[in-house]
């Protein structure tokens, strides 16, 4: 079903809401009180949302059933309303951050950053595949192949795009694919911050880092997630006068717009596929609707540009709500996941994650130790934390070896991360191929894989050819 044709009574959305921001609440505290979160430095979003998971029905709920107060036992979120949450608020964050400010020059840091991000989607996909033939030629037969492609999704490109796609794959016999989405994604985020931390220690244990002696560097305010001493960032500026329209009010407004446009372009190119008799498609450009957001969202931004009008657009206040479509991005797609369904897939989704894990840790150190002389362990931690979670996770583990930014890392980071959304539309596209082209056949399933190989290979010589990769030695 399309979630935009979902319907949801008011109330439990306000409900929903206002729970989402409870759980964020929670979240904070157990940052701000609990050492071992600030130890690891997980965000306050996957606290709350593993909150709402362990205190919804999948949990909690589950554990009371039989008894006679079992409904009064759990807060009654539904999985399937939070995944249509999550599905909108992904378009929403990439319309905020794409109305921001664009980078002027492009270079060897974000192109090389985002060749780094490519290497790692396409062997996660290619991983993924393979476990999967594996499983279905061995143990379970009946497994529906394109889990696999699900393991880049949940961990490079984050839970939204993760779940958009596992869910347009369900009418294809995926069974529960935008709960497995979501599950990638978690587990993304556990590689992310427990990971990215052993491996900072590892870092300054080995005399890597070059900014920071000990992680006893970071500051108290960072690790409680509270600024408590010394002056509090500014969150932006005010482009308007307050007496005509709140700034803030005027942002929202913008990118409310840029999804209006979005909705109707959508609605306008399916409803002419259903006339051309493309009906089968219509579902997929549906999942894919925030590519029509990006594309947008650009438009949008030139003609401001090209009109002298993107004044009024703020980039820090942008910054803010894209933060905060993340926040409530994430909270919402943990506190979705289905217990039956991991239950269901434990085994596949394991052994695609830690080998996705460690492939995706060794070949990052692998280029950035052979694309950078700057910073490399720097650069090699933030994508590590963007390709297991997402450009967030990065900047925070960023922050842990750079506190004070002085690094090209988290600049390129963030601008790499535009370049590969072009470079990957392509790669978006090929992922439904075994759908689409050849009727879920396992043999389209080897075709995708065969090109996933040769892209691969392409980005190397690429990246090699432009004299940006040099095989050097790489000195521990």
């Amino acid at each position: 079903m399309n979630p935009w044709d979902v319907s949801i009574n008011f109330k439990d959305f306000i409900l929903d809401f206002s729970f989402l921001s409870l759980f964020l609440l929670m979240g904070t505290a157990l940052r701000r009180y609990v050492p071992f979160f600030q130890k690891y430095l997980i965000p306050n979003n996957i606290l709350a949302g593993f909150l709402g998971l362990i205190l919804g029905p999948q949990i909690l709920g589950y554990i009371f059933k039989d008894f006679s107060f079992a409904d009064y036992s759990y807060i009654p979120m539904n999985s399937d309303r939070l995944g249509v949450y999550v599905y909108h608020i992904l378009a929403l964050t990439f319309i905020a951050m794409g109305l921001r400010k664009e980078k002027t020059s492009w270079g060897k840091g974000p192109l090389s950053t985002s060749i780094t991000g490519l290497f790692c989607f396409l062997g996660q996909a290619t991983i993924g595949l393979l476990i999967a033939f594996t499983i279905i030629l061995t143990i379970k037969p009946d497994l529906f192949p394109g889990i696999g492609l699900l393991v880049p999704m949940g961990f490079g490109m984050g839970p939204g795009l993760a779940y958009s796609m596992g869910r347009s794959w369900e009418r294809f016999g995926f069974e529960g694919g935008g709960q497995v989405g979501l599950t990638f994604a978690a587990i993304g985020y556990l590689f992310a911050f427990f990971g990215g931390i052993w491996l900072i220690q590892w870092g300054i244990k080995h005399k890597k880092t070059k900014l920071i002696n000990s992680v006893d560097d970071i500051t108290s305010d960072i690790r409680m997630g509270v600024y408590k001493t010394g002056e509090q960032p500014s969150a932006g500026k005010l482009p308007l006068a307050s007496e005509a329209i709140e700034s803030m009010a005027f942002q929202i407004a913008l990118i409310g717009f840029v999804y209006l446009l979005t909705y109707y372009t959508v609605y306008l190119l399916t409803g002419w596929m259903e006339r051309s008799g493309l009906e089968g498609f219509v579902a997929t450009v549906w999942s894919f609707h925030f590519i029509f957001a990006i594309i947008i969202t650009l438009l949008v931004r030139k003609v401001m540009d090209w009109q002298k009008r993107s004044y009024v657009i703020d980039t820090g206040l942008m910054n803010r709500l894209a933060g905060a479509s993340i926040d409530y991005l994430v909270v919402s797609s943990i506190a979705a996941i289905s217990v039956t369904i991991v239950a269901k897939y434990w085994v596949s989704i394991l052994t695609m994650s830690i080998f996705a894990g460690v492939y995706t840790a060794l070949i990052i150190y692998w280029a950035v130790y052979r694309a950078f002389d700057d910073y490399p362990f720097e650069r090699f931690i933030g994508i590590f934390g963007e390709k297991t979670g997402t450009v967030n996770s990065g900047l925070v583990l960023i922050r842990v070896t750079d506190p004070d930014f002085k690094t090209n890392a988290a600049e390129d980071l963030i601008y790499g991360g535009a370049i590969t959304i072009f470079l990957g539309l392509p790669l978006l596209v090929v992922m439904n191929f075994p759908m689409t082209m050849f009727n879920n056949s396992l043999r389209g399933y080897v075709i995708t894989l065969g090109i996933f190989i040769a892209y691969w290979l392409f980005l190397l010589i690429l990246w090699r050819a432009i004299g940006f990769l040099k095989f050097k030695k790489v000195l521990d």
